[in-house]
């Protein structure tokens, strides 16, 4: 009777553990598990930032004719009329190796003559409350009395705008 009483206590033990161990497995999935969706609908643009650059005219200097002038147009609407939708703020880079290179230049913006530093301008803003361009020249003067090969060095001039939006605080 004491062992019919023993094995009645284990399997009750059995069963017991066999509960609570039943109990935690599912206990897992069902508590702190949830899982929610919310769809948030707007119905919103990306703002379209305008940079265009224009070429008014192109820049011959040779063997003869040693100075000349480059123009191009900095503006913040296109061909269609769209102005930008954001602030713009600019900068100019010319690349070049200018120091070596017997090649000066002086950059006017709108007619005033601006400073180039480093090989960069000073930032300039475009506003898109208004259309609104900004005139270059660019005049590069060539010194004869270098030994070094005109063509190539104007061949590697290059004009760079690099731009960037404003952010506004809110």
């Amino acid at each position: 009777m004491k062992e019919r009483f023993k094995n009645r206590r284990k399997e009750i033990f059995i069963i017991f553990l066999f509960l609570i161990i039943l109990v935690f497995f599912f206990s897992g999935f069902s508590m702190g598990k949830e899982f929610s969706r919310k769809d948030i609908n707007g119905i919103t643009e990306i703002a379209k930032p305008i940079l265009q650059v224009e070429n008014v005219s192109s820049l011959e200097i040779n063997n003869s004719n040693r100075e000349g002038i480059y123009e191009f147009k900095v503006k913040n609407y296109n061909e269609q009329g769209e102005k930008t939708q954001v602030d713009l703020e600019y900068y100019i880079e010319i690349l070049s190796d200018l120091e070596n290179s017997g090649i000066e230049l002086k950059l006017f913006r709108n007619d005033q003559e601006i400073s180039i530093n480093e090989n960069k301008t000073e930032k300039f803003i475009l506003s898109k409350d208004e259309a609104k361009e900004d005139n270059y020249k660019l005049e590069v003067k060539y010194d004869e009395n270098r030994n070094i090969n005109m063509e190539d060095l104007i061949s590697q001039l290059q004009i760079k705008v690099h731009s960037e939006q404003i952010q506004e605080v809110l």
